[in-house]
């Protein structure tokens, strides 16, 4: 097993930030270019067994503690990003509401049928894990999958379709 890295949290952090990419609001976006997260949020090993978020990390450093009852809402959009300037202290309810904000350019949320014609709508649209399927679709591949199965478990099944 490696040994900790004995140098201070700050001396560590900075050489894993690109400060040249994109520009928001005509400032750079500072990449963290270390580990992400499964969300692409940059997260920086403080200590041995203590993990936080960069962009946390560097707000910290660089402006001062996140107010109580904030939380850190990246005004660029861009996860990786750690620049301060980004990142503005909000309550979870506003942070949430302008990531949906956001979510509303995505051309799927503009799509108003699944891809075998049946329509987006309140009756035949099923949310799971933040996206959406179509009801019928996903009855008719149960329908499919059920029919598959039994077929296996007959003992007249030879393998065909």
């Amino acid at each position: 097993m490696r040994s900790p890295d004995p140098r201070p949290p700050a001396e560590r952090f900075w050489p894993r930030v690109n400060k040249n990419g994109p520009i928001w609001n005509g400032t750079p976006c500072w990449e963290w270019i270390g580990g992400r997260n499964r969300l692409g949020y940059g997260v920086f090993n403080i200590r041995h067994g203590k993990q936080t978020l960069a962009y946390v990390f560097a707000y910290e450093q660089l402006v001062g503690p996140v107010p109580e009852g904030k939380e850190l809402d990246h005004l660029c959009r861009n996860h990786p990003c750690v620049n301060p300037d980004h990142l503005e202290p909000v309550t979870h309810q506003v942070n949430i509401q302008r990531g949906l904000a956001g979510k509303i350019k995505n051309p799927q949320t503009s799509k108003t049928h699944c891809p075998k014609g049946h329509p987006y709508n309140k009756e035949n649209t099923l949310f799971s894990g933040g996206r959406r399927s179509c009801r019928i679709c996903c009855r008719e591949k149960m329908r499919l999958r059920r029919g598959s199965i039994k077929r296996r478990r007959s003992p007249y099944y030879d393998g065909g379709g």
